[in-house]
């Protein structure tokens, strides 16, 4: 692993503010882009003029993910998060929700505890990470839901705290053990993850949330490097460090979505707002189910 060097990029712009604890960037084929609050409860569809909102959801709504039919699937954590562990309110209700194109909304499923991410596999399967508990609790889950029928299954339980994930060019599934600064990779074979790997040990920062571009490399958002702004890091398969990109002052840059030109928009989660870097250099990996 090298130090990697900072890579001078175009300045983001600020295409949104005011939008809470900004999170779950996504772009959809038509070019729009959508993304959650979790401090809002909303899922929010960028404009010429800011960011409007598709749906209120209420609780706590993460990551974001679209499927094949133009439906948003949305990880809630049911406002049970907060910077000393979950909250167990009478409103807490956590799991997963849909949001059809005609902006109606309902719960997939409500076995995730406080999920945190979700993705589409190259099953057409939808997989969850799940915190589940505190911070430090150790008891992080990895569930797996059929979107046709509904029905959930555990995966698997985690020593680590489960937060972005995502399959890579490989078609490995990834996901970022925030608190030890690890990227996890696994393979799916006969329906079972299988071949737990270290991909990706961090030198500085806590992996959040990620995306890859067109080569399979990681690039990973880089969160809680005490008094240094947050920054996004590029890591290849290997686990070689490639560059860093720093966004602003902010800590906090929790989420990216990149697209097939190189459009890259920023969660800048610290700061209520998203930005856009017009050029990133390089272009994103088309994401299931549209692979």
């Amino acid at each position: 692993m090298t130090s990697g060097s900072t890579r001078t990029r175009p300045a983001p712009r600020v295409v949104a503010t005011d939008v809470g604890f900004s999170e779950g960037p996504l772009y959809t084929p038509s070019g729009d882009t959508y993304f959650t609050s979790i401090t809002h409860g909303r899922l929010y569809k960028l404009t010429e003029d800011g960011a409007e909102v598709a749906a209120d959801l209420g609780g706590g709504a993460n990551g974001a993910t679209l499927a094949a039919d133009g439906s948003i699937y949305v990880a809630q954590n049911g406002a049970r998060w907060s910077t000393t562990g979950p909250k167990w309110g009478k409103d807490s209700l956590g799991g997963v929700q849909i949001v059809r194109p005609d902006g109606t909304f309902d719960w997939v499923h409500r076995d995730p505890i406080a999920p945190n991410d979700l993705c589409f596999g190259p099953d057409g399967l939808l997989y969850v990470t799940d915190p589940t508990r505190a911070p430090f609790g150790a008891d992080g889950r990895l569930w797996r839901i059929d979107t046709a029928t509904e029905e959930a299954e555990l995966l698997t339980s985690t020593s680590y705290f489960p937060n972005g994930i995502g399959f890579g060019l490989d078609d490995r599934l990834y996901v970022a053990s925030t608190y030890d600064s690890r990227i996890i990779a696994y393979r799916v074979e006969d329906g079972k993850l299988v071949d737990e790997q270290t991909a990706v040990q961090m030198d500085v920062g806590h992996p959040d949330g990620f995306t890859f571009d067109a080569d399979g490399n990681l690039i990973v958002c880089a969160i809680d490097l005490g008094d240094q702004p947050g920054r996004i890091q590029t890591w290849s398969v290997t686990g070689e460090k490639l560059d860093e990109y720093v966004p602003g002052d902010n800590p906090k840059y929790t989420n990216i979505v990149l697209d097939g030109a190189g459009k890259m928009t920023i969660c800048d989660s610290e700061g209520g707002a998203v930005l856009v870097v017009d050029d990133w250099g390089s272009a994103g990996l088309e994401l299931h189910p549209y692979r």
